[in-house]
This record gives C-alpha cells, structure tokens and sequence, in this order.
C-alpha cells in the first residue's frame, strides 16, 4: 500500500472520561490529494488520555501514545487515498480512443513537442485511417488487438505504405503510453507491445526491389544543372532556394525558416533553430514552427556559393524595405515579393508553393471553362531523363554528392539534422558501394 505523506497531528475534538483524571481526546491530520488537488481530513479514533497538559496547553503524550495514534492516521489516511484513487481510475476506466487522442495531441500542440509539420502529419493519420477503422467513441481499453493488426495490415504489407503503417503504429503507442501515465489504463489493457507490422511476401519483396530505384531520390551533378537551368528561366528566387538547398542539405522548410539573425557571415554558418510553419501551433503572424527534432538544431557550414546565394536575396529585401510600400521587414531571407500578393510581401514563401511550382496536382486538369490549367511549370516533362523533382530532392542531392566525395556517413547525418536511418542512410550505402565497384579494376592494376 503507498504511504501517503501525512501533515502535523493535532488535537481535534476532547471530552470528559469515565475514568477520574482522564479525558478522550480525538486526533486529526490531512492529506493532499495529487489527484484532485484538494485537502482531506483524517480522524482518528478516540484515545483515553491521562489529563495533563504542557506549557501550551495542550494535552500531554508519551513517545508511546503519539507513536500509535500517528500510525492510525498514517494506516486511514493511505486507506482513503487507495479508495479515492480507485474511483477516480473506475471514472476514467471508459475513456475514448478520441478524448486521449485529444489531450494527447493538444498537449503536444501547446508545448511545442515536435515540429508543427510532425503534427500536421499525426492529425491526417488520425483522421483519414485511424478513425476509417477504429471508430472514435471506441473505448480504449476494449479496442481489440486484431482492430488494430488488421488496421496495420490494410496499409501494409497489402499495400505499399509501409512507412505510413509505421507512422500509425507509432501513433497508436504514444496515445496508449499517453494514457497509461494518465492512469486512464492500466499498463495490461495496452496492446501495442504485441502488435508489430508484418513483412510482404518474398514475391512482393522481390517486385518491390525491382521498382525501388534509390537513383531516382537524388540528382546527378548534371542534372541538377538541368533542372536549376529550367527552373531559372521561370523564377530566378526559386533557382536560388533551390540551389541553396542543394548546397546546405537544409529541409525545405528550414531554408524558408532562415531569418538574417541566423547567418553569421564572419564564420559563414547558418543556424538552423526555426522551420517554415503556418499549421499546428504555428502563429500567422510569425510563421515559425520547431524544427523536426533534436537533431535538426545544428549550424550548418556554408560555401561560397551559398553565401553568395543569401547576399543577393539579402540586398534584393533590402531594395524593397526601401522602395515598396506593401514590405514587410521581419528578418525573413526568403520572402515573398509579388505585385500581384501585396499583402503577402515581406513574408517567408511556403513550401507547398514552391512543390506546386515545379509539378502541380492541378496542372491538366479541367477548369469552369473546360480547358485545362496550367499550374505550375510540370518540371518532369521538360527534363532530359526521367524523375520526379520536388523540394526533397534537393536535400537528397546534397548527401550523394557529399557520399561521392567520401565524406563519413556520421559527419553527413550531423550535417544535415539526422541520427539514425532513413533515406540518408539508404543514399549513403547505395553511392558507397557504387565507389566500392570501382576498387577490383584499381586492385588489378597493383602488380602490373
């Protein structure tokens, strides 16, 4: 049983005894309770106590007496504690996948836990899959675990969304780890331990392989020269942007997040501190969100070119703080200066814009007209070989080129605000053992 921490022992209510000399006295005592925030009294029986009082008026006691009664207290008060606590828990027994999800996300949102793109991302696998299978007054504790495998199994390996399933999966743990330090359940009624995503078949593996092609995640030194080159003829800033991305290996978001503050041009770093955000948390008023997590705080070395890169959008803001009215100056590098958005100038650009630029959904598609539209400048079809160019692609680029050069995988994920795994790992071992190819044909040159 816990031991809950007691306050002083006094004297509560004293009345006259049967026995000549002796009164009885009842004692009292409280405790705070931590789950309600408030003081409980605790009484204890009544003690038939010798009438003789101290210098203060108070009741006299042996070590004997006070040692019994403050164990009597002690045992009451850890008593109502338990009882307390099991009904506040019975209250709680029946509570809803959607209210932990609720307090789960919105504590998430309100401490700015992680970045405000990892909490669009959390808020969509809820909605659009979560929810399609596991219905949101489903009761926490009596969601089966087959619900959630077949959820998991729907997405993958059935599908080809094995990252999906496993950003699903890893919801689904913290909203039920969530609720167990929230006491909402007990660590028993938790089914996420035993629930792991299945593997394809080897058949689907094998397909799988034969269509992954990890060159199509990144350019080629030429061929990014092709793609700024067009990009070039369209809009000279989103060449910049891009190109700078190349350069740093920055996150789209994390160059669209670079305020002058951040560039020291004695040392030519860049501090990465903030990221480009207008959602979850993020205020529209100053569009900055958290980076994706701990890793992504770092300082970013920057070349001659990417310096150059940041003077000349630098001195282009600066141009219009001077001469355009619609400006406004909060720091931000990459801005927006369009005559046809006002009231957007002076604020930093968003990622979607520039996606949208290069290969927009809506490109082809039907307007009120009939005709088809024409957004953005439907990049692919006007590249020499054949891949699909996004903001990513550019960040990409910056770790093959730096695995090329033989630059060590560790110094690469420190670079660019990763510790373990993904596609930095995935680009690193393919252009490495691309280099490895290369030592046989050197090898048979050694003795000849």
């Amino acid at each position: 049983m816990e031991q809950v921490k007691i306050a002083n022992i006094t004297q509560k209510t004293i009345r006259p005894a049967d026995k000549t000399g002796y009164i009885e006295v009842k004692f009292r005592t409280y405790f705070n309770n931590q789950l309600t925030n408030k003081r409980r009294e605790i009484l204890s029986d009544w003690y038939t106590i010798v009438n003789k009082k101290d210098t203060t008026g108070k009741i006299k006691l042996s070590p004997q007496i006070k040692a019994i009664i403050h164990k009597e207290l002690q045992e009451k008060a850890n008593k109502v504690y338990e009882e307390l606590t099991r009904t506040i828990l019975l209250e709680k027994s029946d509570i809803t996948l959607d209210e932990v999800w609720n307090e789960w996300h919105n504590e998430r949102v309100e401490r700015q836990l992680v970045a405000p793109k990892t909490l669009a991302g959390e808020d969509g696998r809820y909605r659009n899959h979560i929810t399609k299978q596991i219905p949101k007054n489903s009761i926490l504790k009596n969601i089966p675990s087959s619900l959630i495998k077949n959820l998991l199994d729907n997405l993958y390996p059935i599908g080809n969304h094995k990252r999906l399933a496993q950003g699903v999966k890893s919801d689904l743990t913290s909203i039920y780890k969530f609720a167990i330090l929230h006491d909402y359940i007990s660590p028993d009624q938790n089914p996420m331990p035993y629930i792991s995503i299945g593997r394809k078949g080897l058949s689907d593996e094998l397909d799988r392989l034969k269509k992954s092609d990890i060159e199509d995640q990144y350019l080629e030194s030429w061929e990014l020269k092709e793609v700024l080159s067009i990009v070039r003829k369209y809009n000279e800033q989103y060449a910049r942007i891009f190109e700078f991305q190349a350069l740093t290996g920055m996150r789209i978001g994390e160059v669209l997040g670079l305020k002058e503050e951040a560039i020291d041009f004695n040392k030519n770093i860049a501090s990465v501190i903030r990221t480009r955000a207008t959602h979850g948390g993020a205020s529209e008023d100053s569009y900055e969100g958290n980076v994706k997590n701990l890793q992504s705080y770092r300082n970013v070395q920057l070349s001659k070119r990417a310096i150059e890169i940041l003077k000349e959008e630098i001195e282009l803001n600066h141009q219009h703080i001077r001469f355009n009215p619609d400006y406004k100056d909060n720091g931000w590098i990459f801005t927006s200066k369009s005559i046809h958005k006002p009231d957007y100038n002076g604020t930093p650009l968003h990622y979607s814009v520039l996606n949208n630029f290069l290969n927009s959904s809506e490109n082809g598609k039907l307007n009120r007209n009939g005709n088809p539209r024409r957004a953005g400048i439907d990049i692919d079809n006007k590249l020499s070989f054949k891949k699909h160019i996004t903001t990513h692609i550019f960040r990409h680029t910056h770790i093959s080129f730096l695995a090329e050069q033989g630059v060590p995988l560790e110094a690469i994920q420190d670079r660019v605000g990763h510790s373990r795994g993904s596609r930095v790992t995935e680009i690193y071992l393919h252009i490495t053992k691309k280099t490895k190819d290369q030592i046989i044909p050197i090898l048979d040159t050694l003795t000849q």
